[in-house]
């Protein structure tokens, strides 16, 4: 601590301390290292995206989709901005946005320093990072969106930037304003309802929202409209406003936020995505309901009554769910019927989006089998096979899906214009493609569940290369599978265009994704069988090679 220059002002030593600890944690930092992570994010991750998309052949839009898209996309763009408003005023009246570490929370907000210098380069980083990923989303988006809308590449980037740039803005401001003006949850979220419901009508029936602005600002790579300079404004001015106001921002609400977010941060570098899922619904004070919506009759304890147990608490936990989550459920739905409706229209990267929300809605929807792998040393206890269990957890939510699948179809119903033709193929295909989009959910949790077969001396001597690619191949696979259940609705595109029959060609998607669905149930209930067998075998084989080469030598 010899070179940390104490001034007499508080807040020049807290930046001496802060500058110290940076040089102290960029000193242990490789910078070839750091160079080559750069370098792979921007290179092979943006190489990728370009790629992925210049491969993608989709059609020019014709000229009455070009004036659907200067009606409606404002205010479908503006849905994202009014969803963003709402997270920050939710967030913001639970604690949100900023989440320091609890030496800062223990020590530095309880020092003599005024609070808002202490927090203003906090408040700084989270808005950075926020804006960083808001613009790449945007980039992205705009990338794929100029390919087939009049303009060029470089103006549909650079306006999907400043589009996710604003939201951003709109998401920190109205976050920091909800926190430092004490506004009760109640109110937040009567707010955040109010908008959501003004902006879905304006999306419906065509009346003005107040997001419309704001979505306008995504269609500049196509025309400008200087009015859409006033969301910009608005943004900027309540982050000034929340960062001006952090000395109103509270003591508890970060100190329960540090804990929160420090285990997430952990479970996330360990990829625990189940435990990132329970702290997110913490950091949320999302709690499960004191009583279900409605009881479940007991069942027996022996023969069938097994089967009824495990059904039984299964939808025990599932009708416990609050208020809050069955929206968001419903609202992941809705957008899977959007998304899965811009594939029939043409966007065909628009299936790997349904597969991400199919994903998360799997993950929300799993929760008996998520407890169950939670709780191993309990269904240990059980006199079943744990894989028959598992199978046995997977009835209840498949069936909780089915009310969400019809949510899904009726949005693809409307997005497609209510037209009779499509009735059939999107009845056909819309439970089958949301239980599709689900099991990459069911293979992500059943992974993490404890092996009692498992060896620590299995991994000892793998590669650093080839443990970085199982890694990935681990966090990339269920999304492939659920992605495999989505691009189904690939093959109605193809019959729309070609003038063969629509139901069809959906009820070839249907089996398809069903298909999927059957594999991956059978999947859960014979994985430690094949595990055991494979690592059985494996066993043998060495044991094998073991007594030949001590005959050799012998």
């Amino acid at each position: 601590m010899s070179d940390v220059v104490i001034d007499e002002s508080p807040e020049a030593a807290l930046r001496a301390l802060r500058r110290h600890r940076q040089r102290n944690r960029l000193g242990e930092l490789d910078w070839f290292e750091a160079a080559y992570r750069v370098y792979l994010l921007g290179g092979f991750g943006g190489g990728s995206v370009l790629w992925i998309s210049s491969s993608v052949k989709d059609q020019t839009v014709g000229d009455a989709a070009l004036a659907d898209v200067l009606a409606h996309g404002p205010a479908v763009l503006g849905l994202v901005a009014v969803l963003a408003v709402m997270a920050g005023l939710r967030g913001g009246a639970q604690g949100g946005p900023l989440a320091l570490e609890a030496a800062d929370v223990v020590h530095v907000m309880l020092a003599p320093v005024d609070r808002r210098a202490a927090l203003m380069r906090p408040a700084v980083q989270r808005l950075r990072s926020a804006s960083f990923m808001a613009v790449a989303a945007g980039a992205i988006a705009g990338q794929l969106a100029g390919r087939r809308l009049p303009g060029s590449l470089l103006a549909w980037s650079a306006s999907g930037a400043l589009f996710g740039a604003t939201v951003a803005g709109l998401w920190a401001g109205s976050a920091l304003l909800a926190h430092t003006s004490h506004v009760r949850r109640p109110i937040a979220t009567a707010v955040a309802v109010a908008l959501g419901a003004w902006q879905g009508a304006a999306v419906a029936w065509s009346v003005p929202g107040p997001g419309d602005t704001v979505g306008s600002i995504g269609l500049w790579g196509w025309r400008q409209h200087a009015v859409d300079a006033v969301p910009m404004v608005v943004a900027v001015v309540s982050v000034v406003a929340g960062v001006l106001l952090l000395g109103r921002l509270s003591l508890d609400a970060l100190a329960r936020r540090s804990a929160l977010v420090a285990q997430l941060r952990f479970a996330v570098t360990m990829q625990d995505l189940r435990t990132v899922i329970l702290l997110r619904r913490q950091l949320n004070q999302e709690h499960a309901r004191h009583r279900p919506w409605m009881q479940v009759r007991r069942g027996g304890a022996t023969g069938r009554g097994l089967w009824f147990t495990v059904w039984r608490r299964g939808w025990h936990g599932l009708l416990r769910f609050p208020l809050s989550r069955v929206v968001r459920m419903t609202a992941l739905a809705a957008a899977i019927g959007v998304a899965q409706a811009s594939v029939v229209r043409g966007t065909t990267p628009a299936f790997v989006v349904t597969a991400l929300l199919g994903f998360v809605l799997g993950l929300e929807v799993m929760e008996p089998l998520s407890q169950e792998v939670d709780q191993a040393d309990r269904a240990d206890a059980i006199p079943i096979e744990r894989g028959e269990l598992l199978a046995r957890h997977l009835f209840a939510p498949a069936v909780a899906l089915v009310p969400f699948g019809v949510v899904a179809g009726l949005a693809a119903w409307l997005s497609l214009g209510a037209r009779s033709d499509a009735l059939a193929p999107v009845a056909l295909l819309a439970i089958p493609t949301v239980l599709g989009a689900a099991t990459g959910a069911v293979i992500s949790i059943v992974r993490d569940a404890p092996d009692p077969f498992s060896s620590s001396r299995t991994d000892a001597f793998v590669p650093p290369e080839m443990a970085g690619f199982t890694t990935t191949i681990r966090l990339v696979w269920p999304i492939v599978v659920s992605a495999l259940t989505t691009c189904t609705v690939l093959l109605v595109r193809g019959a729309w265009r070609s003038g063969e029959s629509l139901t069809g060609a959906a009820l070839r998607g249907a089996i398809g994704s069903m298909l999927v669905v059957l594999l991956v149930g059978y999947w859960v209930r014979v994985r430690d069988r094949v595990r055991h067998a494979v690592r059985k075998f494996m066993e043998e084989g060495r044991a094998a090679t073991a007594q030949q080469k001590r005959g050799v030598w012998s």
